[in-house]
């Protein structure tokens, strides 16, 4: 092409200059569209990984539609992305948010031919669903007569003599043992294997108050963060998963699980008590839209 072009450029004729000129037009026309195209597409995809940043992380704030929001501005301008730009959508049942942004682009060569600048769009929608199984609760929970449960409110998770139930609320998880370091390790670590929704699980009879207070304590003392129910890190040793449960008399149905913060034990012996604090956190899990019992959700794009 360009052997042509200086060819045309030697012949003394006006036809010629007139077709170098056009050729060249249309090569800088070329030109500006192929680099102010590779900006326009990188800025889209910096401009849609905003979008899915922002809407994941204010997805982990419902049901609580505040605290939604404003985690995605958050994150939305941690991502260079101006929150006065971004329009947000929150569903009906507060389980899904939709997030919709621009943002402006100077454009460079393109300015040539009149155009300095074109917008490129983001969208991003994240659900949340109630969590069907999962590893790692410890050997407590909330039974389901305390529900609904509220963000912030406090729940004895292991009572005492004095509170009339014989049974002080250990769970018996298949294969963990009954040596008093079994429950200890299990409230430390979390038991190892899979927990389902309709599951039915034993009851442990007696107090196990020395080894299951003690783990408690591990996990309130290795908090070296200052956390506290609405402030922590997502790796707090005090935030823990426990299982929702219906009490059958023999055994217990296990019917929603939920996240807590251990806050205190008090109490010795056969009259110890264990109370945490119900939050809103989000795990990566099996989920089941159709429950209604279960306070612990995963996190999915589905747009």
């Amino acid at each position: 092409m360009l052997k042509f072009l200086f060819r045309l450029a030697k012949e003394e004729n006006g036809t010629a200059v007139v077709i170098i000129a056009l050729a060249f037009t249309a090569l800088l026309g070329f030109a500006a569209l192929a680099v102010d195209t590779g900006i326009l597409y990188l800025e889209h995809t910096r401009v849609a990984s905003a979008a899915d940043a922002a809407v994941l992380a204010g997805a982990q704030e419902l049901p609580d539609t505040g605290k939604a929001r404003a985690k995605v501005k958050e994150y939305a301008q941690l991502n260079g992305i101006d929150p006065a730009v971004i329009d947000i959508d929150v569903s009906g049942d507060n389980r899904q948010i939709t997030v919709t942004t621009n943002k402006t682009v100077n454009l460079h060569f393109a300015r040539l031919f009149g155009f300095e600048t074109s917008t490129v769009n983001g969208r991003a929608t994240a659900r949340i669903a109630p969590v069907s199984e999962i590893i790692g609760l410890i050997p407590l929970g909330i039974n389901e007569n305390l529900l609904p449960l509220s963000a912030g409110s406090e729940y004895m998770i292991k009572g005492g003599a004095r509170d009339g139930n014989p049974w002080r609320g250990i769970i018996e998880y298949p294969g963990q043992g009954n040596g008093g370091s079994n429950y200890r390790d299990l409230v430390v670590n979390g038991y190892d294997g899979n927990v389902k929704i309709g599951d039915l699980e034993g009851k442990v009879p007696g107090n196990k108050s020395g080894p299951t207070m003690q783990g408690i304590d591990d996990r309130i003392n290795g908090c070296r963060d200052g956390c506290t129910w609405d402030d922590y890190q997502n790796d707090c040793r005090r935030v823990v998963i426990v299982p929702i449960f219906r009490d059958l008399g023999l055994e217990v149905m296990i019917v929603g699980f939920a996240a807590i913060f251990l806050e205190r034990t008090e109490g010795n012996g056969n009259d110890s008590r264990v109370w945490a604090t119900y939050i809103n956190y989000t795990v990566s899990a099996e989920t089941d839209d159709s429950l209604t019992n279960s306070y612990l959700y995963s996190v999915k794009l589905t747009e």
